[in-house]
């Protein structure tokens, strides 16, 4: 019987380092270097649970503010070195040894091999560079993140800011200020920016997305583009205060005269003026406080779909719109589209094709023919932020969320307040269920046909009808405003 020395091999401390600072130290018997390395990284992640347990709602709302993205970046590379050093210390060091007594043959040879030291060496480099891509990725995730939401929630509209960072409903209050627990209204607005049409921007979709946090409930509501005489907030622009035109054509209205319409902004602020007065109208309309808007570019809306992997949607027969016009690059100087009945997986063009497509047919398997119109596109779109929703609770961290975040900064914006971002993030299960309730301000419940079609395709609202929807869905003690909430033929003077 003699003492053969039983080595603790630096590869295997070297990775238990890795998967904690600290533990190869402990495995190669440095119990000090290894409390050293080990406490405050255990510290840290325990200040952190505590303090996101006991910050409640508000503690989401920190972690995605800018201040506290910043700093974990910082704190990124700050652990990086010490995982770092922690990997290396005992990874390179000289193996250790510890005296166990065994029987052996007096033949055998002690000590490692240099062919066993070169995979050491190997190893621990392998695991340091994995360690430096992992901190990098994950630092260029939290910058992209915190990119993406300073470009998202940077309120007041694309490139405009309201005074003090004031946010206007349909009843005029710039102080409202969302508490996280009352139901919330925001205004979902897409924009066509393709060349050429920068003056009819805000106009293919018009999205009212009412949450009600304690019920768990929400409702989408889709007025149609194309109605007419909606309420506006005054007399100071039209004097029975209905606007004589297609809802959309009033932001562009607006925007173009600020100093008309908007006289309590910034000269500089025409799109906000337009953002604002369509917002209020469409509160007037439904009869509720739309408390903040969030716009879409319907270009970037095809890359946010192709960055999650795109969308899977079903048509009850075959699609066919030979006057679709595709935006960008999508089949250039062409015109037309063809979709298939079923369920297919659709990439962003085609997808977006699938959201705008409005005139044509839809060839059923009997081989009947059922018109394209407004209001089915308007279901249809409803159906594709759905889908989109759940795409996004399925996303890839690896592969799939950057170009997702950097798709998301390029195409939506909102003036939601970033301090709330964490509230908001809370919201979006609720609009996700089977449950949730999908209206269409369609023709012949809510709007009456034109009366001249050909000269003028604009709807005429029924607004009795309108509004027995609205207390269907919210109550008629919480419905507000002159035209929905009230009787009134006109807005007070």
């Amino acid at each position: 019987m003699i003492e053969r020395p039983r080595q603790r091999r630096p590869a295997l401390a070297a990775f238990l380092s890795f998967l904690f600072p600290g533990l190869g130290q402990a495995y190669a018997g440095d119990r000090r270097l290894a409390a050293l390395l080990a406490l405050p990284v255990l510290a840290l992640i325990a200040t952190g649970i505590i303090a996101f347990a006991l910050g409640g709602r508000q503690a989401l709302n920190s972690l995605l503010s800018a201040s506290f993205l910043s700093a974990l970046i910082a704190l990124d590379v700050a652990l990086l070195g010490w995982r770092l050093f922690a990997i290396a210390q005992v990874g390179f060091a000289q193996p250790s040894i510890a005296r166990t007594t065994v029987f052996r043959p007096p033949s055998s040879s002690d000590g490692a091999s240099s062919s066993r030291r070169l995979g050491t060496i190997l190893v621990v480099s392998l695991l340091l560079v994995t360690t430096i891509a992992m901190h990098a990725w994950a630092g260029l995730l939290v910058g992209q993140l915190n990119t993406t939401l300073g470009v998202v929630f940077s309120g007041g509209g694309r490139g405009a800011q309201l005074p003090n960072g004031q946010n206007n409903g349909p009843l005029n209050r710039p102080d409202y200020a969302w508490d996280g627990t009352d139901r919330i209204n925001v205004l979902l607005l897409g924009i066509d920016a393709r060349p050429g049409r920068p003056e009819n921007a805000l106009t293919d979709t018009i999205l009212a997305v009412s949450v009600d946090p304690v019920s768990k409930t929400a409702v989408l509501i889709s007025v149609p583009r194309d109605t007419g005489f909606m309420p506006l907030p005054d007399r100071s622009v039209y004097p029975d205060g209905l606007y004589p035109h297609k809802i959309n054509a009033l932001s562009t209205e607006a925007a173009g005269d600020p100093a008309l319409w908007c006289p309590d902004l910034p000269a500089d602020a025409a799109e906000a003026c337009g953002l604002r007065t369509l917002q209020r109208s469409v509160g007037l309309y439904l009869g509720i406080s739309i408390h903040y808007y969030a716009t879409i570019d319907l270009l970037g809306f095809t890359q946010m779909i192709d960055a999650v992997g795109g969308l899977t949607l079903c048509l009850p027969g075959k699609l066919v719109d030979a006057t679709y016009n595709p935006p960008g690059d999508f089949q250039p100087n062409q015109r037309g589209i063809e979709l298939p009945a079923g369920c297919t997986h659709y990439d962003g063009p085609h997808a977006l094709a699938y959201a705008r497509a409005r005139k044509g047919y839809i060839e059923m398997p009997d081989g009947t023919q059922q018109q394209l119109d407004d209001f089915k596109r308007a279901d249809r779109q409803q159906q594709v932020l759905l889908e989109l929703r759940r795409e996004f609770a399925k996303l890839d961290l690896f592969f799939e969320l950057p170009d997702t975040l950097a798709a998301i900064g390029s195409t939506v914006s909102t003036d939601f307040p970033r301090s709330k971002v964490g509230d908001l993030a809370s919201l979006l299960p609720l609009i996700t269920g089977p449950d949730i309730e999908r209206i269409v301000l369609d023709l012949p419940r809510f709007v009456d046909p034109p009366v001249n079609p050909n000269a003028n395709y604009m709807l005429i609202a029924r607004r009795d009808d309108v509004r027995a929807e609205m207390e269907r869905l919210f109550g008629a003690a919480n419905l507000e405003g002159w035209y929905v909430g009230t009787r009134r033929d006109a807005p007070e003077s």
